[in-house]
């Protein structure tokens, strides 16, 4: 089982302004991905996918001996310009394709969420005919209820197994209240990969009554026990396991994924 590290930890600054990530500071990420011993790679928050994004990615994790995993997609290139994006991943040599979470405006009820439903299950159908799996990355959201069903079973129920694959992220499980260790082996035949992902309990500041908040954290030094995931993973005979960090509390996002990989390191 190798590891992987997910790019969204270096790149969300450039997603949250809505801004295609230079590509000077990508190459410097992903060789420094690579120097601190991380064999592949997720793509994800770069930006729209183009045929100069499409060659630089490609030469520059060849150049680095990095492995491109996964990715997470625009969800207007899945929709409106699907066969870049299978030749995207034909030229990485990446059969895993994701989307990072559903757009907002299929959140709020039953009835979006079976719209929203069957657009990815088009665009999964069409995926699989190049050999490329579609995943759904879930965060917490999707365990909100309608019809007394969580978002989620109502994707996943609406969907086809061969379709729609599932990116159960640790750390939004959690967040979300579930069991994590149910959770796979409720969806055990969709998952290709797996975000694992950190939560701890910092102070929210508040001088009444600090109830205490969630937050990301490096492998190890949050709350999670990854022991009894990582043996259900082995167990599902999954190849690439990915660490995702969305942000670093201190601004070190090389410090924060390097303590990440030392810890997986030692339980794998």
């Amino acid at each position: 089982m190798k590891i992987a590290v997910q790019m969204i930890g270096y790149f969300m600054p450039y997603l949250k302004e809505g801004k295609s990530v230079e590509l000077a500071f990508a190459k410097e990420a992903l060789k420094n991905a690579k120097d601190m011993g991380y064999d592949g790679v997720q793509l994800s928050g770069f930006g729209r996918v183009s045929d100069e994004i499409i060659d630089f990615y490609r030469d520059t994790c060849k150049e680095l001996g990095l492995k491109i995993v996964a990715t997470h997609i625009n969800y207007l290139d899945l929709t409106e310009n699907l066969d870049l994006v299978i030749k995207a991943h034909k030229e990485w040599n990446c059969n895993l394709c994701g989307i990072g979470a559903m757009p907002m405006n299929y959140q709020g009820s039953y009835e979006k969420y079976i719209e929203f439903a069957n657009i990815i299950d088009s665009i999964g159908e069409k995926l699989l005919e190049e050999d490329i799996f579609f995943m759904y990355h879930m965060h917490a959201f999707e365990f909100m209820k309608f019809n007394n069903k969580f978002g989620l079973d109502i994707l996943m129920e609406n969907t086809s197994i061969k379709n729609v694959k599932l990116l159960i992220d640790t750390y939004w499980a959690q967040y979300g209240g579930v069991n994590m260790l149910t959770l796979i082996d409720k969806y055990s035949d969709r998952i290709n990969t797996i975000h694992l992902k950190d939560m701890k309990i910092v102070s929210t500041g508040e001088k009444f009554f600090d109830l205490g908040k969630q937050v990301i954290c490096p492998l190890g030094e949050g709350n999670i026990d990854f022991k009894p995931v990582i043996e259900k993973i082995k167990k599902l005979k999954i190849d690439w396991i990915i660490i995702e960090q969305d942000y670093s509390l201190d601004g070190d996002i090389n410090g924060d994924y390097k303590k990440s990989l030392e810890f997986l390191n030692k339980i794998v």
